[in-house]
């Protein structure tokens, strides 16, 4: 009995390990994955690119918060944050044009490396939704810590959330029109009007934003939406563009 006993406590450790392994091994099977997604959104863009969109264009917005808060004239509030909004989604718009430039356009120039690459086309889908994700993330972060001081003076967080969810909106969505461009001047002046409607949602929000809160959970979803089309519609086109006709 006991020998059965010792046999059954083994079988059950040795189940127990082998249900670990595999855990394990589904584990470190996703990190090699995000490590790859990583890599691969590094190896598309610089280094210049990556700490001026992700570091220092944020950091400028959040400083220049910080001194528009210590003035309390509501005035000045309003012209000077939609005036810095403005430009820092201007930016968040143009910059793109300095990385990935037209790159989802059939022969766009430069994009002769991927095709002769072994995995081209995969290293071009994992940064491009790399730099998908990131955008949302970015912006969040960046609005998140700049309205601090204003939500302390009373500005509701619903409306800074759904401003958050119209800029990610807004940039992400721009990725289908400028990506495909390789003029920088008329995405400078195209870019001028797709902010727009950026400024003219985030001035809502924040006039209605609190008392409809039903509009934070819509945003949201066409947000994941709007992601999931622009990363579809540019891998439609970046594998269309292997084909020459």
């Amino acid at each position: 009995m006991k020998n059965k006993s010792g046999s059954m406590k083994e079988k059950m450790v040795s189940q127990e390990h082998d249900t670990e392994r595999k855990i394990n091994k589904k584990d470190n099977k996703a990190k090699n994955e995000v490590l790859t997604y990583i890599m691969d959104y590094r190896v598309m863009t610089n280094l210049k690119y990556r700490l001026i969109t992700n570091i220092l264009i944020p950091l400028l917005a959040i400083f220049t918060s910080m001194l528009i808060a210590c003035s309390k004239t509501i005035w000045t509030w309003i012209g000077v944050i939609v005036i810095i909004y403005y430009f820092y989604m201007m930016c968040e718009v143009v910059q793109d044009y300095f990385c990935f430039g037209c790159m989802c356009k059939k022969n766009a120039f430069g994009m002769h490396f991927l095709k002769t690459g072994f995995n081209g086309v995969r290293y071009f889908e994992n940064a491009v939704l790399v730099d998908i994700l990131v955008r949302p993330l970015r912006i969040g972060i960046t609005i998140l810590i700049a309205s601090i001081p204003f939500i302390k003076f009373g500005v509701n967080i619903w409306s800074i959330f759904d401003i958050i969810m119209i800029s990610s909106i807004v940039s992400v969505g721009s990725l289908n029109i400028f990506r495909y461009m390789d003029l920088g001047m008329y995405i400078y002046l195209l870019a001028l009007i797709v902010i727009f409607p950026a400024i003219a949602g985030s001035i809502a929000v924040l006039i209605y934003g609190g008392t409809l809160k039903f509009i934070a959970p819509l945003l949201a979803v066409a947000l994941v939406c709007m992601i999931a089309a622009t990363y579809y519609h540019m891998v439609v086109r970046i594998r269309r563009s292997y084909v020459d006709v």
